[in-house]
């Protein structure tokens, strides 16, 4: 059995352990926005993110605009989070 490693693999592993880290963070004040952010660029170098900025905002590219209406999408779910 080979295994697998992409950064799909990686992030989703990642995910994985901060939610099961979720509760030790919360409780030591983590700013769980900010330690997400840092592990979703963690996988992607410099060069690939101005890249892909530049792609995001032309919207000029198919996965550009479906980035652009997953995220007006996003804007009108509400969510409940408990804390």
């Amino acid at each position: 059995m080979q295994m697998v490693t992409t950064p799909i693999v990686n992030s989703q592993k990642l995910w994985m352990v901060v939610k099961r880290m979720e509760p030790h963070l919360i409780r030591n004040q983590a700013n769980m926005e900010k330690l997400l952010k840092m592990l979703m660029i963690h996988d992607v170098s410099n060069g690939d993110i101005n890249e892909l900025w530049r792609e995001f905002e032309s919207n000029e590219t198919y996965e550009a605009k479906v980035a652009h209406a997953i995220i007006r999408l996003s804007d009108q779910i509400e969510i409940e989070i408990e804390m």
